[in-house]
């Protein structure tokens, strides 16, 4: 398996691939503003370092969540 460039983004990662869906099971914090719990998104994209999932919520914003923050629920 190749290494992935930390300053690089990729759709695929340890399982993680680009259309999954998530849950964030805990709220989030960016300037952007609050991302509440139980929220669906789909992964966006993964960035690397650290690792964090790029999140699409149904309005279009991405949100870069960290990935102990949220859980699979499907594809």
């Amino acid at each position: 398996m190749s290494t992935k460039e930390f300053h690089k983004t990729s759709e695929e990662h340890a399982g993680a691939n680009v259309g999954t869906k998530y849950k964030t099971i805990k709220t989030h914090h960016e300037v952007q503003g609050d991302l509440l719990a139980g929220v669906e998104m789909t992964l966006d994209s993964i960035a690397h370092y650290p690792t964090r999932f790029r999140l699409k919520d149904e309005a279009g914003c991405i949100w870069t969540v960290p990935i102990h923050s949220v859980e699979v629920i499907g594809n």
